[in-house]
């Protein structure tokens, strides 16, 4: 059986069935549904038709796209994986040059304790205690504290750099102590040109002058940079710190106190009147109006080598002070020392008296030099030389 179209005059439908043709009136509205399910048999066969013919090329699109979009996904990831390790790599650098800088500081921190050390021995009993350094006296930052800061550093988020911190402050210590050697350096070498001028006015032969300079010389040639460091430098003060520390030892050594404290100068040295004889006589020594029974003290340390009556001295005591270099003590009332008995600067020797060839009571003292007499005076003035320079 086969459907024609239907009769335009109406709603008819004509049906071949055995090749007889038969007409079917149908109502308007089912017409109507006839038509549609035939658009839609019509419709159906057309996608069904273009689905098989288009099928490869349809799912050949989606894949693609497929694929496009993963390959977009994994260059994303790619760029993530990179982004991650350029950040794994700034941090790592970051640590490694925090721990590089705590290092660094850390080192120059032990430096600047031994420099500390240094100045402090520089500045130690050989000098006045007011030459001391201590505007530079403290200590570096402790290690602790520079752990702490770094520890600090890495969770601030303050502009402020602690380690930056640190590091000022070890600029300005470094410069201090810098200054500070400076100043010692200075201070040093003008004590030990005062004495030295001091110790050459005693006049003392070579063999006794440990602290003279020998004879120096040569063309000036600039010291090179490794001589300009704090190191060089303190090796230097050093040096001129023992030459120093020798000149005092030696006018330690030398008589320059006074034998009688508080007793004035009644006669000097060299020409005068003989007191007995009225005459032009040569005085060898100094002589301290002083009341009877006073202290007379040693000058110098050294050993006693006489103890007893000599002559026109009366009581006298004499002291080797080593190097050729003696002093006498005469007209005492009293010995307070024997012979052959060591004794230190200051100690008491006797007392004051007018034994001998003497007026009245007072203290004839003498110097002497490989048994010359020179003037004792000039020791004086050396003594009172040397006791200002130490008070400078």
């Amino acid at each position: 059986m086969t459907i024609d179209r239907p009769l335009p005059s109406g709603g008819d439908l004509i049906v071949i069935e055995c090749g007889r043709r038969i007409a079917i009136r149908l109502p308007r509205y089912g017409a109507a549904a006839v038509a549609a399910m035939i658009a839609l048999s019509f419709g159906w066969s057309l996608g069904t038709a273009y689905y098989v013919a288009f099928h490869d090329v349809v799912v050949a699109e989606i894949r693609g796209g497929a694929k496009a979009a993963a390959s977009a996904y994994e260059a994303q990831i790619d760029q993530l994986k990179t982004e991650l390790e350029r950040v794994r790599t700034r941090r790592l650098v970051e640590k490694t040059g925090s721990e590089q800088r705590l290092a660094e500081l850390a080192r120059r921190q032990e430096s600047l304790e031994r420099r500390q050390t240094v100045l402090a021995e520089l500045a130690g009993p050989a000098l006045d205690r007011s030459e001391a350094p201590t505007s530079y006296a403290t200590k570096p930052t402790p290690l602790d504290r520079l752990e702490g800061e770094r520890r600090g550093l890495a969770a601030s988020t303050e502009p402020a750099n602690p380690a930056e911190q640190i590091s000022s402050g070890l600029d300005k210590l470094e410069a201090g102590q810098g200054a500070a050697l400076d100043a010692l350096e200075t201070r040093i070498d003008d004590k030990r040109r005062k004495l030295q001028r001091i110790y050459d006015g005693l006049a003392l032969p070579k063999s006794n002058g440990r602290g003279a300079e020998a004879g120096r010389g040569g063309p000036f040639e600039p010291l090179p940079a490794r001589a300009q460091t704090f190191e060089a430098r303190a090796d230097r003060v050093a040096a001129q710190r023992a030459v120093t520390a020798e000149l005092r030892d030696r006018l330690e050594d030398a008589p320059i106190r006074t034998p009688a404290p508080g007793a004035s100068i009644s006669s000097g040295f060299g020409a005068r009147t003989d007191p007995f004889l009225g005459q032009p006589a040569f005085h060898a020594g100094l002589d301290f109006e002083s009341a009877l029974g006073r202290p007379i003290r040693a000058t110098a340390p050294g050993r006693v080598t006489a103890a007893g009556y000599s002559g026109g001295y009366g009581l006298m005591v004499e002291i080797d002070h080593g190097g050729g270099l003696t002093t006498r003590f005469g007209h005492m009332s009293s010995a307070a020392v024997q012979l052959g008995q060591t004794v230190k600067a200051g100690a008491v020797l006797g007392h004051v008296g007018s034994t001998g060839r003497s007026t009245g009571p007072h203290l004839h003292y003498e110097t002497r030099i490989d048994g010359e007499a020179v003037d004792p005076l000039r020791f004086l003035r050396a003594g009172a030389a040397y006791a200002a320079t130490l008070s400078d």
